[in-house]
């Protein structure tokens, strides 16, 4: 394909091509469907797959942009190849990295024996800007803090994969990846029918499932719901999308009410009590009554009903200690 004539790969590391120009083995399969294509062809795949994200309001909110606010999420046409052997090093690897990262919080929040141990300064944690005293004692189902984890991954020149950064609070992207999935298989359907890419649609599923593991309450169908700072949040697409795909309700802080250190979520046909949030409101905003007392995306007395262990949080509060800079 004439896109790649004349791209010199050398000087740095390439991800499919080596610094000789020669492809890599594992990239080789799908150079060669791509190389069946024209140039004109493929750009023309590219505005195709774009005007699908535009057609579908796949879109994030740029703050303080004179342009417009809502922009598509960049899509790359030519898609990164992961070969299954990395793949499986960095899925056991971050496995490891959350167990260690839930560990490191339960520890925090309780016992505190990596302070008394001298391992982390203490002031490290106590100064953090997202560190919860108030919430040390406080227990939570399975012991999980972090359910989403956001991590940031490099790759080095020698190959070798990094964490860049971890979000533990409020991480997003995730129906981005799924929707540029989408666009792929649309544009290039025969590259996911033959090379044997392996799937990602599963996760509104996987997502749910996990939910529902951490209901307090052992009922067969507990009730979860996605509660969003509302329509003019950046990842507001991001928040519909999964609440969507998992079959669960969207709401905003105006739609729940606190009773007794229930929550509850009002719907026209009374009140129902709710098991779990899968919030996507910072700490700061999510209860005013303990902490910003402005707020008004939060729900006031949610803290009650948390700290009671009445409803689960996904992710818990205070998990932003674990991906401070300094503790990091």
């Amino acid at each position: 394909m004439a896109i790649f004539e004349g791209y010199d790969p050398s000087g740095f590391h390439d991800e499919m091509f080596a610094g000789s120009g020669e492809v890599r083995p594992y990239c080789a399969p799908l150079l060669n469907k791509m190389e069946d294509l024209s140039e004109r062809e493929f750009l023309d795949r590219k505005a195709a797959s774009e005007l699908y994200f535009i057609r579908q309001g796949i879109t994030f909110n740029v703050y303080h942009d004179n342009r417009g606010m809502e922009r598509i999420f960049p899509f790359d046409p030519v898609p990164r190849v992961i070969p299954a052997n990395e793949w499986e090093l960095l899925e056991a690897g971050l496995t490891q990295r959350i167990i260690a990262l839930n560990l490191f919080l339960h520890d925090i929040y309780h016992d505190q024996q990596i302070l008394k141990d001298g391992v982390i300064p203490r002031h490290y944690i106590e100064n953090a800007k997202h560190y919860r005293p108030e919430f040390r004692g406080v227990d939570v189902p399975a012991d999980i803090y972090i359910h989403i984890c956001g991590s940031d991954m490099i790759k080095g020149a020698d190959g070798t994969y990094y964490v860049l950064e971890d979000n533990g609070r409020c991480p997003s992207g995730a129906s981005y990846l799924l929707e540029n999935r989408n666009a792929l298989k649309r544009a290039f359907p025969d590259i996911f029918h033959t090379l044997g890419v392996r799937p990602v649609d599963s996760y509104p599923r996987d997502l749910l499932n996990m939910l529902h593991h951490i209901s307090p309450r052992r009922e067969a169908d507990p009730v979860c719901v996605l509660l969003t700072p509302g329509c003019y949040n950046s990842a507001y697409f991001e928040h519909c999308y999964l609440a969507r795909e998992m079959g669960i309700e969207i709401v905003e802080g105006k739609d729940l009410v606190v009773k007794d250190n229930f929550v509850y979520m009002r719907t026209t046909h009374g009140l129902v009590r709710v098991d779990v949030i899968y919030r996507r409101i910072d700490d700061d905003f999510i209860d005013p009554v303990v902490f910003r007392k402005d707020s008004v995306l939060g729900v006031p007395g949610l803290m009650n009903a948390y700290r009671a262990g009445h409803d689960a949080l996904a992710n818990a509060v205070g998990t932003g200690v674990a991906d401070d800079k300094a503790t990091y």
